[in-house]
Formats: structure tokens, sequence, C-alpha cells
């Protein structure tokens, strides 16, 4: 994947994706809507909203190991929220 040259403007909202060991050989993958006051790449956010998460055996995101369906899951539901944010969604 390839990216422009950044231009240092960010949008005002927004997603973060964390990934949390629980203990007991499980990890959850955690999307949460942030918001920033500042327009520019350097900027603080602020947690709005969990979002959503998903659970699975450490091994699994260590190796690389989701399933294509479930990368694409994963994908499809960054995007849409992002849409949904930014109010762009149909």
């Amino acid at each position: 994947m390839s990216f422009d040259m950044d231009d240092g403007k960010r949008p005002s909202l927004g997603v973060v994706v964390s990934l949390l060991d629980v203990g007991n050989g499980q990890s959850r993958l955690i999307m949460d809507d942030v918001r920033s006051h500042h327009t520019q790449r350097e900027t603080s956010w602020n947690f709005e909203l969990f979002y959503t998460h998903q659970s699975h055996a450490n091994s699994t995101p260590d190796e690389m190991a989701l399933s294509d369906d479930t990368y694409r899951d994963i994908g499809i539901a960054l995007v849409a929220r992002l849409l949904a944010l930014n109010k762009r969604a149909k």
C-alpha cells in the first residue's frame, strides 16, 4: 500500500484501534471513536465513544494469521465507522 505525501491536515473525529492482552492467552482488538479540537497532524485525541471489539487467541494476531474474512471485516468496520463519523455514510 502506498500513501501520498502527508499535508498535515486531520479531521476532528477518528477511530483508534488498539490490541489488548486480556490474559489467559486471549487478546481483544478494540475500536474507539476519538475527537480532536485541532485539525493538524500534531494533535491530541480524546476518547469519545466505544465502537466495537473482537476477541482472538493471542497466537492468531501475533502470527498475522487472522482469516481473510476477519481482516476484511476489520477493514469494513473501520471504514464504515469513519464514513459515519464524517457524515458520509449512505
